[in-house]
């Protein structure tokens, strides 16, 4: 479910968003209308809060594979049927899309869990970790970060 975010300074809506979906970076923007500082909900700093623990879960890539099988599962059975109620043109349609977005899901969802497994994600956040120290180095984004009321180390 996306949330609306509004300048808190002008109250004009600035973006939609997805709230469960983290994006590393800048957190700090100014708003386009009024040129107030804000915190970019979207936005999580990870040398603030480090590398969240639920980025290391293999449930969610399971998941997404256990639920991929079963849209393919259902297209193998649906494509054996002979009358689906739809027009004639489309009967192979839908069975089709099943076996393509099941079988999309099923790969991404090997994927994922290889680069989790393998360690290259972890590297990647490492990575990105990194930056964002070097993020903090820079002392107009310190201020900007604890003006936005962020604890910033003084170490950092």
């Amino acid at each position: 479910m996306s949330a609306d975010f509004r300048c808190p300074s002008c109250g004009k809506k600035l973006f939609s968003y997805e709230p469960r979906f983290r994006k590393y970076g800048k957190i700090t923007a100014n708003c386009k209308s009024c040129g107030a500082l804000y915190a970019d909900p979207r936005c999580y700093e990870l040398a603030l809060g480090g590398i969240p623990g639920d980025e290391y879960l293999l449930g969610p890539y399971i998941s997404v594979i256990a639920i991929g099988a079963l849209i393919v599962w259902r297209g193998v059975y649906i494509m054996g049927q002979k009358q689906l109620g739809v027009m004639e043109e489309m009967q192979w349609f839908l069975p089709s899309a099943f076996l393509v977005i099941g079988g999309l899901m099923v790969i991404g969802g090997i994927i994922g869990a290889i680069l989790l497994k393998t360690g290259i994600k972890a590297k990647r956040l490492e990575k990105k970790l990194e930056e964002s120290k070097l993020r903090l180095r820079d002392p107009v984004y310190v201020n900007e970060l604890r003006s936005l009321g962020f604890p910033v180390d003084e170490r950092m």
